[in-house]
């Protein structure tokens, strides 16, 4: 579904402006009903040992340690058979079997892990044709080459030995929010949904072995937007067609064969989520996707499901608490949910407000109209409601999306708005607005935003792991600076387009200067602090309450 005529006019000025702000107060509530976490949450586990520390743990017997996929004569007929490839791109398929054949002269064996097939593909005589494959495109030569995956061999989880510390911390804090509405005899029954991922299957085994590690009751909510689709049209028997046709999934039922099962005895049980959820204590939502994740639980009319209705009603009730990662953060909001796109993008051509295009729709000609890879696009009517306080965006600063989010807030005339970096969380009462933000950096929180053509311009507040505060639908209220000095520092960047180039860079208003610009291709920056400011640092990273910042896209030819 498109949203055609809602994107506002752009008719303001570049201009900074300031936002009132008072001192923080302590709340006497600790109660949190939201977890927001910003993704790139890395532990270690058998089928990434690279993320351990210490990986002899592993035993590579009992359980699964890598994909495999079976590149013999019949995989590779049927990876690129005219039944799963467009006539259009016949060129791509003939060169795609040609790959594959020369991957198995090379090899000369059946059956090899993706790592080997990645790193055989991407060499010189295949490298051309592996780049001219869109992100559909590789994903659906994989499923088809993938051998079937046992139950008995499932993806281990070992948070004590993960080398990223700050990634177990924030899970480690929310199986502690998981556990509000529970006694101390009990364990928090929390279910998790990839509801988010084009491969709903592939993920189930990390989170179940995460969250049962962590003290937690784990249990996988089958409902996605396939399941959602084929109870519609009565077709839960073929549900391995709904996720060719709507993820471009392929053979999930012959790879995964007792996850696709119990999914499809879920899919024809019509409403098995409601006795789930009603005994939920928690509900994790694993990223990707979040228009994905918007459809399994939105209808088409953009009103909420009785089983969304539900969760709103226990949350407030305080029996239920929500989390989210990544895309499962940002689609909790009940503002503008972001969906795509890229700072440069943003500010040159502006947002528009329709589904997001598929990655590396430029390769094979499957972007929709009036947009392409880089467009920034959102929903206007919000994600799952459950957040109403602003717009949300994840793995903010290491992507450079601070750009995207102030042209989303200045298109859809978002009061505030909020980027959370990696490795980092915030925890969100929804009564009265208070906050902690835990983890390793920090969040962004936009005001006032406004926009021009090629231009955007807010105000600003960014706060690290161990700041505090309240906010309202309208801003932040109160903060009181995080004073730690645990805050990972990586090698400083300038660039603000796609990485942390103006967090690193604004460091230096936390000390003489009160102004900043940046220079990235022909876009500019400029980020000033002023007597309504107040600054503070806390393990090298400036935190800075109104803050004013500009972004212009300036070709040589304009200036």
């Amino acid at each position: 579904m498109k949203f055609s005529g809602m994107k506002p006019s752009l008719t303001a000025a570049l201009l900074l402006v300031a936002s009132p702000f008072v001192a923080a107060q302590q709340s006497e509530d600790d109660y949190r009903h939201v977890y927001l976490s910003g993704g790139a949450l890395q532990l270690c586990s058998s089928f990434n040992p690279n993320n351990c520390d210490d990986a002899d743990w592993i035993d590579s017997d009992n359980m699964r340690t890598d994909r495999y996929l079976n590149i013999s004569e019949k995989f590779r007929i049927e990876a690129t058979s005219d039944r799963v490839w467009s006539a259009y791109r016949e060129e791509t398929r003939k060169k795609v079997l040609d790959a594959l054949e020369l991957i198995h002269e090379r090899i000369n064996e059946d059956i090899i892990s993706e790592r080997v097939f990645e790193r055989e593909f991407t060499r010189r005589a295949t490298l051309q044709t592996y780049n001219s494959l869109s992100d559909a495109e590789y994903a659906k030569v994989i499923d088809l080459l993938e051998v079937p995956m046992s139950s008995s061999f499932p993806e281990i989880v070992n948070v004590e030995e993960s080398l990223d510390k700050a990634s177990a911390k924030v899970f480690r804090r929310f199986a502690d929010f998981a556990e509000q509405n529970v006694s101390n005899e009990e364990k928090p029954v929390v279910y998790f949904s990839t509801a988010g991922y084009r491969d709903p299957y592939s993920r189930i085994d990390f989170y179940q072995s995460t969250l049962s590690q962590l003290g937690l009751e784990a249990r996988w909510l089958p409902l996605d937007e396939a399941v959602v689709a084929a109870r519609a049209e009565n077709r839960c028997s073929e549900l391995n067609s709904v996720q060719e046709e709507l993820f471009g999934a392929y053979d999930r039922n012959r790879v995964y064969r007792d996850d696709y099962q119990r999914q499809v005895e879920f899919c024809k049980s019509g409403d098995a989520e409601y006795e789930m959820l009603a005994n939920a204590d928690a509900v994790f939502f694993a990223g990707n996707n979040a228009n994905q994740i918007r459809n399994a639980f939105v209808k088409d009319d953009n009103s909420p499901s009785e089983l969304l209705r539900m969760m709103v009603a226990r949350v407030q009730q305080k029996k239920l608490v929500v989390g989210g990662t990544s895309a499962g953060a940002a689609v909790l909001t009940a503002k503008p949910m972001v969906s795509n796109g890229t700072t440069a993008s943003a500010i040159k051509d502006g947002s528009v407000a329709t589904n997001p295009p598929p990655f590396g729709c430029d390769l094979d000609n499957t972007c929709p109209a009036n947009t392409g890879p880089d467009t920034l696009t959102y929903h206007p009517f919000g994600g799952l409601s459950l957040f109403h306080f602003a717009s949300l965006d994840t793995h903010f600063s290491e992507r450079g999306r601070h750009g995207r989010l102030v042209r989303l807030a200045a298109d859809s005339t978002t009061p505030l708005s909020i980027g959370i970096d990696e490795n980092t969380a915030m925890l969100v009462n929804l009564e009265k607005g208070d906050f902690d933000i835990i983890g390793e950096r920090g969040v962004f929180f936009v005001e006032n935003a406004q926009g021009a053509a090629n231009a955007v311009a807010a105000t600003f507040h960014y706060l690290v792991a161990g700041a505090s505060g309240m906010m309202s639908p309208f801003g932040i209220q109160t903060a009181e600076f995080a004073d730690g000095s645990n805050i990972v520092q990586s090698e400083p960047t300038t660039n603000f387009l796609t990485d942390r180039g103006l967090i690193d860079s604004m460091r230096v208003l936390c000390g003489e200067r009160k102004e900043m610009t940046l220079i990235n291709k022909e876009y500019r920056l400029v980020a000033q602090i002023d007597d309504s400011s107040r600054t503070a640092t806390a393990g090298g990273e400036c935190q800075i309450i109104n803050g004013k910042i500009g972004m212009a896209y300036q070709p040589e030819e304009q200036l």
